[in-house]
């Protein structure tokens, strides 16, 4: 992916999160997928999908373009259910541990996407390390959070400190300020898939969608 994509200009304040102001704030329900199509990355660019359940944010990317997505979930389920209405070109059962690495080499994809990973009992705040390993030099990494994360655990308290302390160490930049949504599609109820039901209309809920770009 060229450096020139993605260029819009980062905050030189590393002392606390950047959220867009009240003005800025999309109406309306928002998925992860159309906040990074907003980007306007390079259609070819190589994108994974984490915590991707039966594949909504991939087949979303996939419709505007984005062919080369890959998924990642710990269950077989979700990822038979994306694997059959072709979403991905591959895809892995894994789980983002804070204490282990995945098996993707570094510095594997120009995006990685996280819809609804970031929960109380999923993702910690601590992978986000790994998120940036297999991550390319000057890439995207986009999640979203519910409102109100700072309280799910101990690890949650400190979410916005793991985020900073990433910047002030170079190591990632706020490719645009925190959104903030009232309207935020926040998981593809791949549970209810599971039982037999086929349903896109997920949770909807309050929260921010994060995006950093890799130094």
């Amino acid at each position: 992916m060229g450096e020139d994509q993605v260029d819009q200009p980062s905050t030189n304040d590393c002392s606390s999160v950047q959220f867009a102001g009240s003005g800025d704030q999309e109406q309306g329900v928002v998925s992860l997928a159309q906040q990074f199509i907003q980007l306007g990355l390079p259609l070819d660019c190589e994108i994974l999908d984490v915590a991707c359940g039966t594949g909504v944010v991939g087949e979303e990317c996939k419709a505007a373009g984005y062919t080369k997505i890959d998924g990642l979930d710990p269950c077989q389920g979700y990822l038979d259910g994306a694997m059959e209405k072709g979403i991905f070109r591959k895809v892995y059962r894994e789980f983002i541990d804070p204490d282990k690495q995945t098996s993707i080499p570094d510095n594997s994809y120009d995006a990685l996407l996280c819809c609804a990973g970031f929960f109380q009992g999923l993702i910690s705040p601590r992978g986000l390390p790994e998120l940036l390993r297999i991550t390319r030099p000057r890439g995207i990494i986009a999640w979203n959070i519910a409102e109100g994360y700072q309280h799910f655990d101990k690890d949650y308290s400190r979410f916005d400190e793991f985020v900073m302390e990433l910047v002030r160490e170079r190591r990632w930049e706020f490719a645009r300020p925190v959104m903030r949504h009232g309207q935020m599609a926040f998981t593809d109820c791949g549970a209810a898939y599971l039982r037999g039901f086929t349903t896109t209309g997920g949770i909807q809920c309050d929260g921010y969608t994060f995006c950093l770009r890799k130094l």
